[in-house]
């Protein structure tokens, strides 16, 4: 019985690509961070959310004054609210979202750093052959940030489906989710620990363990090693440039022979 429907998914901030039907045949799930997991917008996200705050509230503040690595975009929105002395309503909210999209797309387009983190595209690529596998996005982000992100560096439709930032301000929370949602698409078929969150941040790590996933947490984004090592994550990597690495981890997957 399908509990879930593409309106309702929409509705409380899961965006399907593809029909939930299309996932019968799966057995493992990836469950991908964006940013410094994924990509490496070069700043332009940053850069993004601070120009929306100088354009837009006539507000100068800096990265120090607002705690964004690793949290959601709805939790961000609300720090910046409070700060520029907005009340936070779904109308301001709204006004702040649009106007960062803006600016994003902007800032996508003149980041000159801007890049794939390494091994990403080898391996979203081989993932994307395997009928047993499934690849989400488990992000902090706002849906249409995203799409944005991943429109840029032609990743989006690799990705099945999506649990944003839109829904709810804590990564818990949004994990909680992804469980639900596998469930009500599913049914039991698939184990908890056949559902891999992949991220850079121990944010990523800790949303994995309250929902009872594995965690593979990657030292690309702002975090070393040394402070992902702290939450203890399933596995951990310095980078994905060697994809067999990560390949790796997964013996029982049947791999296309080229990634073997």
């Amino acid at each position: 019985m399908r509990l879930f429907h593409n309106g309702l998914l929409k509705l409380i901030g899961v965006y399907p690509l593809e029909l939930p039907l299309s996932m019968k045949k799966t057995k493992y799930i990836f469950l991908w961070d964006i940013d410094g997991t994924l990509i490496q917008s070069g700043g332009a996200g940053v850069k993004a959310i601070f120009r929306t705050i100088k354009e837009l509230y006539k507000l100068e503040l800096t990265p120090e004054e607002i705690d964004y690595r690793g949290r959601t975009d709805l939790m961000i929105a609300k720090q910046i609210l409070s700060r520029c002395a907005v009340p936070f309503t779904s109308k301001n909210l709204s006004l702040y979202s649009n106007y960062y999209f803006r600016v994003l797309r902007e800032e996508m387009l003149q980041s000159p750093n801007g890049n794939l983190c390494p091994g990403i595209l080898d391996i979203v690529k081989t993932l994307d052959q395997i009928p047993t596998v499934k690849m989400g996005l488990l992000t902090g982000n706002f849906k249409k940030a995203a799409q944005i992100k991943l429109s840029h560096f032609g990743l989006w439709t690799y990705f099945s489906f999506g649990i944003f930032g839109d829904l709810h301000e804590s990564r818990d929370y949004l994990a909680q989710t992804a469980s639900e949602l596998v469930k009500g698409m599913m049914g039991p078929v698939i184990e908890p620990k056949n559902i891999w969150v992949i991220g850079d941040t121990p944010h990523d790590v800790l949303c994995a363990k309250s929902a009872g996933f594995s965690s593979v947490a990657v030292s690309t984004g702002g975090f070393s090693q040394e402070q992902l090592g702290k939450v203890y994550p399933d596995h951990l990597f310095p980078s994905f440039s060697r994809p067999s690495d990560f390949f790796s981890l997964f013996p029982f997957i049947d791999l296309p022979d080229k990634s073997r």
